[in-house]
């Protein structure tokens, strides 16, 4: 039992790393590629912004644990249904990283939780996963393109006169700001549903078997371990996405950079913190570059970029599932369950 525990909490710690390596320079990259910031600054403020904001919030975090999978019975197959979610979440990061595409560390983790959930046997509240996971996860993107429209159509109607050169010049200096809001709502995000399941596998350990596993709250020390692998994989992070959202996929201006970084941020904060549901920075954030290519100014969205993200986001929840599913069955045959 302390074997697998120490296993949970490992794969926990190299997913939140992967997580901040292949997600936490999407934060950043506006900034960067519009000259906002240099590299070096960039990527600092996003490992302490990012470390802050794992430390905070928690409401994300009792939603994954509790309302997804019904975590009840011996603590034995509830740590090793954490662990293959883990395992097949982190597994499926870093394909998708490797293909330089955008993919979402929530997708992740949820399809691997069901679909690990389903192999072992536990209870699904699909409902309650459709209203409180699927749904923001699919609606978040398309709110994050018609806002980051209508900003950039409201800042080039009033910035319509202004020289250029001042323009971009106070541009630069919101996105900057803007680059240190998105880490720390990146850290409030995607901590937290790692944290979570962390605590489950915790909880269970110390819970009666054939009792329902519930989470009421996070540990001080699973919240700052689980900061530190965010931060640390933050600051190895790698460019590889960056180039297909904030260059390759589109040609931004710092005005556009300011409305897709401001847009992403809005939303990602009412989920965080107001209605408490998890939704994907990396979607949010993709969908307001493009919604940026639309509105004022003409664009240049490149549709071999952007196609191959969309295919991403719709096939990552299944496709995660998938492959927890297979890891699952061979777990199971090879311990003869």
């Amino acid at each position: 039992m302390e074997l697998l525990l120490a296993g949970v909490i490992v794969a926990a710690v190299i997913f939140a790393g992967s997580n901040g390596f292949h997600d936490a320079a999407l934060t950043i990259g506006n900034a960067v590629v519009g000259r906002a910031l240099s590299p070096k600054w960039a990527l600092g403020l996003a490992v302490v912004f990012n470390f802050i904001g794992a430390l905070l919030g928690e409401g994300i975090a009792i939603v994954v644990a509790n309302q997804i999978v019904q975590f009840a019975g011996a603590a034995d197959a509830i740590l090793l249904c954490i662990l293959i979610a883990f395992v097949s979440a982190t597994a499926w990061s870093l394909f998708t990283y490797w293909l330089a595409l955008p993919v979402s560390s929530t997708h992740c983790l949820i399809g691997g939780l069901i679909g690990a959930g389903i192999v072992l046997g536990f209870a699904l509240d699909m409902r309650e996963a459709f209203d409180s996971v699927v749904l923001p996860l699919l609606l978040s993107p398309l709110l994050g393109f018609l806002l980051a429209w209508a900003l950039t159509v409201l800042l080039s109607k009033i910035f319509a006169s202004t020289p250029s050169k001042p323009l971009f010049r106070s541009a630069r200096m919101v996105d900057s700001v803007l680059t240190c809001s998105l880490s720390l709502v990146h850290g409030v995000q995607d901590a937290q549903k790692t944290a979570a399941l962390v605590m489950v596998a915790i909880v269970a350990v110390q819970t009666a078997p054939g009792e329902r596993v519930d989470v009421i709250d996070i540990s001080w020390p699973v919240r700052i371990i689980i900061a530190l692998a965010l931060a640390l994989g933050t600051g190895l992070s790698g460019w590889r996405v960056v180039r297909t959202l904030s260059v390759r996929m589109a040609k931004l201006d710092p005005v556009k950079s300011v409305a897709a970084d401001g847009a992403a941020a809005v939303l990602m904060y009412i989920a965080a913190l107001i209605m408490r549901v998890p939704v994907s920075l990396t979607f949010v954030l993709g969908s307001a570059i493009l919604g940026t290519q639309y509105a004022g100014r003409k664009g240049h969205p490149r549709a071999r970029y952007f196609v191959p993200m969309f295919g991403v986001w719709l096939l990552t929840i299944p496709a995660a599932a998938l492959l927890a599913i297979v890891i699952g069955l061979i777990v199971k045959v090879s311990i003869g369950t």
